[in-house]
């Protein structure tokens, strides 16, 4: 091989670094080469002694790789250096598989870490936000009323065909809620007693006319005609209402904590032996039900489960976490947060005394490097 060969080689072999430093780089190896021809060694065994010039370029690349990490220390910097030594053989295979294995062990860490610090956090504020100030609304599961179930729990339901939909807004025998509207279809012999924004109105069913009585003139007209023995009245001008059929039995509404659209609806006989208690919202679904009859019990709240009781036994089915926000559901978000947050500072803490390692070990290849160079150049 001749110098000209050996310098273009060189040349290709640096392309990827500056121009105006592959003209230094090929500048100083022609001069090294000179000097060696000019104190009488042979070209060729000049050109030999400094080697390949492939692997000559990628021992210089990796030397200036190593001095643009020591001006700037960034991540980015010392994976080129890394893989610039790779690429000269100098680290070993059986320490490198292992070492890719630990970074995606350390990448996985932190990507499980962060998802569970994100999670708990996300799930702490939400839960926190709940229960401190009722808001984002917890899910809970919907309780549905056929007209059927609830019939045969009141004995109140009247057997119309066309109130047979468990999804339904329930018909409690003489009154249902539709929509925004108290629908009442009193059967002779049954009263309602309203209580309104504008005082107390009575409705009857006497011998299949129907009477209105108002305390306050006025009120009554909150009250509208739909027909036969059927009256509309907006839940909203409603405080509570009772109403009784000729049997006794009972239907008592009011709304619930003061929400204008969710209430309390309460079914009994004279004797009270058999009783129904639920809440209920403008879309039928319920949030809270309760059937008793005699010594015999039924109760089904999504934040207490569902509890069945008799005489002589007694049955609770907690409810899962799913349907409440509670300090159970608390705990374990901070626990995730917690958990999310010792592990990141965990693979912070790999990451660093990983970074140290390197550094040190890149430090010892790039001496060794500059002094295998620098011994070639002294030969040459």
């Amino acid at each position: 091989m001749k110098q000209d060969e050996f310098i273009q080689r060189l040349r290709q072999s640096l392309a990827s670094l500056p121009k105006q430093e592959i003209e230094e780089i090929v500048a100083d190896y022609r001069e090294y080469i000179g000097d060696a021809i000019a104190a009488g060694r042979d070209e060729e065994e000049v050109l030999a002694a400094l080697g390949d010039p492939g692997k000559l370029a990628r021992e210089i690349k990796a030397q200036a790789t190593y001095r643009q990490w020591e001006a700037r220390r960034s991540f980015g910097n010392l994976a080129r250096v890394v893989v610039s030594i790779a690429g000269l053989g100098l680290l070993n295979l059986v320490l490198l598989v292992p070492f890719i294995i630990y970074l995606g062990l350390l990448t996985a860490g932190y990507m499980i870490s962060g998802a569970f610090a994100l999670g708990g956090l996300i799930a702490v504020v939400y839960v926190g936000s709940h229960q401190v100030f009722g808001w984002p609304p917890a899910d809970k599961p919907s309780i549905h009323i056929s007209t059927n179930v609830a019939h045969a729990a009141s004995e109140a339901s009247r057997s119309d065909g066309d109130k047979e939909a468990s999804g339904q807004a329930p018909d409690l025998g003489d009154v249902k809620v539709d929509g925004d509207h108290f629908v009442l279809n009193l059967d002779e012999g049954s009263k309602a007693s309203i209580v309104t924004r504008d005082g107390l109105v009575v409705l009857k069913n006497e011998d299949g006319e129907m009477k209105i009585a108002a305390v306050v003139s006025g009120a009554e007209k909150l009250l509208t005609p739909a027909g036969g023995h059927t009256y509309r009245i907006a839940t909203n001008d409603v405080t509570s209402m009772v109403v009784k059929d000729d049997e006794g039995k009972a239907v008592s509404i009011s709304h619930a904590h003061n929400d204008k659209t969710t209430f309390i609806w309460d079914l009994h006989d004279d004797n009270g032996s058999d009783h129904v208690r639920f809440e209920q919202d403008a879309q039928g679904d319920m949030n809270h039900f309760a059937v008793k009859s005699g010594s015999d019990s039924v109760v089904i709240d999504p934040q207490q489960g569902i509890t069945i009781q008799s005489a002589d036994d007694r049955v609770k089915i907690v409810a899962p976490m799913g349907w409440s926000f509670g300090a159970m559901t608390f705990r374990y978000a901070l626990a995730m947060l917690i958990g999310g947050v010792l592990g990141l500072i965990v693979c912070i803490w790999l990451t660093r005394k990983t970074w140290l390692a390197l550094a040190r070990y890149v430090h010892r290849q790039a001496d060794a490097l500059s002094a295998r160079l620098g011994a070639r150049g002294q030969t040459s």
